[in-house]
């Protein structure tokens, strides 16, 4: 198939369904496509998570312990709230705050002692 085809995806849908029957026989039904993102808890997050958070921390944390810092993450709330410990420079906490607004659907960071 040519992605440059208009066409070009049907051919690629009955290509792969061909095959398929030929292996399977009368065992298959009908081909069709998924997309996991628009999948119910498949895919891409829909809010926020620990786990997302923590990645970004553990990303940048080789840098925030180089410059003096100490990170930990606290709680993270699924309407954006991040609540964060910290200890080291305010130039570090800055650049912390900022790598975590950028963490998608992160609105507030908070930090506490």
């Amino acid at each position: 198939a040519c992605g440059s085809c208009a066409s070009s995806t049907v051919t690629m849908k009955m290509g792969i369904e061909r095959v398929l029957k030929e292996k399977f026989e009368d065992k298959l039904g009908e081909v069709i496509q998924v997309d996991p993102d628009d999948e119910e808890g498949g895919g891409k997050a829909t809010e926020l998570t620990m786990e997302s958070v923590q990645l970004e921390v553990n990303r940048i944390s080789t840098a925030i312990i180089a410059m003096g810092g100490v990170v930990r993450v606290v709680s993270v709330n699924p309407i954006g709230e991040v609540e964060i410990e910290f200890r080291g420079p305010n130039k570090v906490k800055k650049g912390l705050e900022l790598a975590l607004l950028d963490v998608e659907y992160v609105k507030h960071v908070k930090f506490v002692s």
